[in-house]
């Protein structure tokens, strides 16, 4: 098959061929030369017209692309492409660094907020919180706790989060490829019994303060003793208490207190003493002889400024001035203080009755009964044939009825029979059983021995006078 050859080379040809003329006939050839002969060749190739366009199409590439002719591949070579690494894969091959911070959380912080201004991923903090489902701790994280972190700088990742709930309990979770696990630790402090005393010139907690008792110990000693005390009546100048309580300390450092151990309070020349010890329906305060501290009815139900009057089955009325019995207790308070039941029981009767006003009945069977009269209004689910618990509230002080005054009138009955609320004597609540308390009454000895002598030589002696 001839291949044409393109116009542009023929006409280089036939300049060429028009250049050997004009040289031959410049230079004749001479008679005396020495037949010396000057020979020009010209190697003409026949090109393909498809390799001419490639040739073409180089010229026209950058160099710093270009692939030799020679490199081309044959039908056994297969070309190969140097494809750039993703910026995450290169990032990941790399050596990794680790930064740790930590964060207070303060009021209106949530997990998304203070780890999204970390530069921590959305997605990142939706594993985490996907780790704590169930439990709900990050969502409950308050003010004052703490949250520390750790973040890979080479990648970004979050690899590890701990949210500090107090000195001594914390949770943590470890990422563990695209999911994290969630443990929680718990430290446990060294505890160590301490005893103190005080002395009550002037009332409980200045002089308990004082001795350097800690409020939150003198309220719960108030608590356990409350059943037999009134604390707001019967306290005398002179009366004295002790106790024996556990105290903690996290690396050298006290970090609060724990339970009381055991008390006695000497009150206007009575001496009760209060153990504590546990049981399977849980722990509870119990004199040395097994008996309950805690009584079937509290003392006082609400919390009053004094008694305005008094339990009296000849008082003048005030109001009707002819002497009228007066079967309860005024406690005088402030218009909506909360009224709680004295003890467990039903409610027979809310509603108004005559000059009692507002009233609410409970009967806690076994014959007693307590009544609550001249009340602002009751609480939500006050109600007949509700059941209540001690120390629930159930209405409200006000001035309803033939009253004077806001203040709560609160009567006792027993069988039918009004008592006075200040001076009747409470039943106990449900005895400790029988196989709890063998092995408590030898545990209670050995404790009252331990508080006896730890007492100082005034408290002894005061404390031995009693007995007497």
């Amino acid at each position: 098959m001839i291949k044409l050859l393109p116009t542009k080379h023929l006409l280089m040809i036939s300049g060429i061929s028009a250049l050997i003329a004009i040289v031959l006939i410049a230079f004749p050839e001479e008679e005396n030369s020495d037949n010396n002969h000057i020979s020009i060749e010209a190697n003409l190739e026949v090109i393909d017209q498809s390799q001419l366009m490639l040739q073409d199409l180089q010229k026209l590439t950058p160099r710093s692309n270009t692939v030799p002719l020679a490199a081309l591949p044959t039908n056994n070579t297969t070309f190969t492409h140097d494809i750039p690494t993703p910026e995450a894969l290169v990032k990941k091959s790399r050596p990794a660094t680790f930064k740790e911070q930590s964060i207070e959380v303060k009021s209106g912080d949530s997990l998304s907020k203070l780890l999204s201004n970390e530069g921590i991923s959305a997605q990142d903090i939706y594993k985490v919180s996907l780790a704590d489902k169930k439990q709900k701790t990050l969502l409950q994280m308050r003010p004052g706790q703490t949250i520390s972190f750790t973040k890979n700088e080479t990648t970004g990742e979050l690899t590890q989060l701990t949210l500090i709930l107090n000195r001594l309990d914390s949770v943590t979770f470890e990422r563990n490829n695209e999911k994290f696990n969630r443990t929680e630790a718990s430290r446990t402090p060294d505890i160590i019994q301490t005893y103190k005393e005080a002395e009550i010139n002037n009332s409980l907690f200045v002089d308990g303060l004082k001795a350097g008792i800690d409020q939150p110990l003198l309220i719960e000693l108030a608590n356990i003793f409350g059943w037999d005390i009134d604390f707001a009546l019967d306290i005398r100048k002179g009366d004295s208490l002790s106790i024996l309580y556990e105290e903690n300390f996290l690396d050298g450092e006290k970090i609060g207190h724990g339970n009381i151990i055991a008390a006695q309070f000497i009150n206007n020349g009575r001496t009760y003493q209060a153990i504590r010890y546990k049981t399977e329906k849980g722990a509870s305060y119990y004199t040395p002889d097994g008996l309950a501290m805690r009584k079937a009815f509290i003392r006082t139900p609400v919390d009053f400024t004094r008694i305005s009057s008094k339990f009296n089955p000849n008082r003048l009325h005030p109001i009707f001035k002819t002497s009228r019995p007066h079967r309860g207790v005024d406690y005088a308070a402030a218009s909506g203080t909360p009224v709680k039941a004295a003890g467990d029981g039903k409610i027979s009767f809310a509603g108004k009755q005559n000059g009692y006003g507002n009233v609410v009945i409970i009967d806690h069977g076994k014959g007693y009964q307590t009544l609550y009269a001249h009340l602002k209004g009751f609480a939500r689910g006050t109600r007949r044939g509700a059941r209540v618990q001690q120390g629930k509230i159930i209405a409200y002080v006000g001035q309803t009825g033939w009253a004077t005054g806001p203040h709560l009138h609160y009567e006792f009955r027993i069988n039918g029979t009004h008592k006075n609320p200040v001076t009747v004597k409470l039943p106990n609540d449900d005895p400790m059983p029988k196989n709890d308390l063998k092995k408590y009454l030898p545990y209670a000895k050995q404790v009252v021995a331990t508080l006896s002598n730890s007492h100082s030589p005034s408290f002894a002696q005061k404390f031995a006078a009693l007995k007497d």
